[in-house]
């Protein structure tokens, strides 16, 4: 779209409204009124027609409607150089933005804003955030209608129906929207879970779950098995960590006395190799 644009007087009779929609009486009715005590605060916005006399509308309907109920026949207008897809863009972005939407809306008008618009330019228009564009837009992209229809009702947050999406099967999809609404595991417990699943599936091991059927209670009973191994791994490195260190500094102490560097130096066994002198050096393991 071009930029450049200048105020006009155009006739109502030679606009064209792309995108009509159904309007507030009361709205109208209040447009008018405020018309007809102070004037038009706010010009239309339209773009003239490269191919025919006339112009087509991107903003104002109402506006011109309430202009022809005062038996006018011209109206100022911003004239943009645009085209009509264009306009029909602008159009529905003032529709989107003027009003107070609900949740099923809030969806639907990012799934249209997307075939146009990035993520940040709609969070910028309809005042969301950009990771919530972002999630509705993928949702919509690979037709998830379930997990869509759980982010409306506020059962998922938008991110985390992203991470579910994901999932490689209907099947683990419900497992994991289960296990979240009714174990009440967090979003990032959640993501392991699924990545966990999908681990054990591409490696192919023949464990029971492999065999089992995927569900909720299935899910959770292998994450908590997975969390306690970890557990089992971390205690591990610190006790092998710490009996390093007794070795490293018990070896340091026997380095300080002459008779055991002679008695090594005797055995052939006076150099000592370099990743043990390192860590001796440094003090710790």
């Amino acid at each position: 779209m071009k930029h450049g644009r200048r105020i006009e007087s155009i006739p109502i009779a030679a606009i064209s409204v792309l995108n009509p929609r159904e309007r507030s009486r009361s709205r109208l009715n209040a447009i008018v009124k405020s018309i007809r005590m102070v004037g038009l605060k706010r010009p239309i916005t339209a773009s003239r027609r490269e191919t025919a006399n006339g112009y087509d509308l991107a903003c104002g309907e109402t506006r011109i409607e309430a202009f022809s109920s005062l038996s006018q026949s011209e109206i100022p207008a911003i004239l943009v150089d645009a085209s009509a897809e264009d306009c029909i863009l602008m159009s529905l972005v003032e529709n989107i933005a003027r009003r107070r939407r609900s949740p099923i809306e809030l969806v639907s008008d990012i799934g249209r804003l997307a075939k146009t618009y990035g993520a940040p330019d709609i969070a910028a228009k309809l005042d969301v955030t950009q990771d919530f564009a972002r999630a509705i837009a993928y949702l919509l992209k690979h037709g998830e209608d379930r997990l869509i229809s759980a982010v409306e009702r506020g059962i998922v947050p938008p991110t985390l129906a992203v991470d579910i999406a994901r999932a490689k099967t209907p099947q683990l999809q419900g497992a994991l929207l289960e296990a979240f609404v009714g174990e009440k595991h967090t979003s990032k417990q959640i993501a392991k879970m699924r990545k966990l699943v999908e681990q054990r599936h591409r490696k192919s091991m023949k464990a029971q779950f492999a065999e089992e059927k995927i569900n909720a209670v299935s899910l959770v009973r292998v994450y908590r098995q997975e969390t306690k191994r970890q557990e089992i791994m971390v205690k591990k490195a610190d006790l092998t960590h710490a009996r390093l260190v007794f070795l490293i500094n018990a070896l340091k102490a026997l380095m300080s006395e002459r008779m055991f560097t002679s008695l090594l130096r005797e055995e052939g066994l006076g150099k000592i190799p370099l990743p043990v002198l390192r860590r001796m050096s440094a003090g710790t393991a």
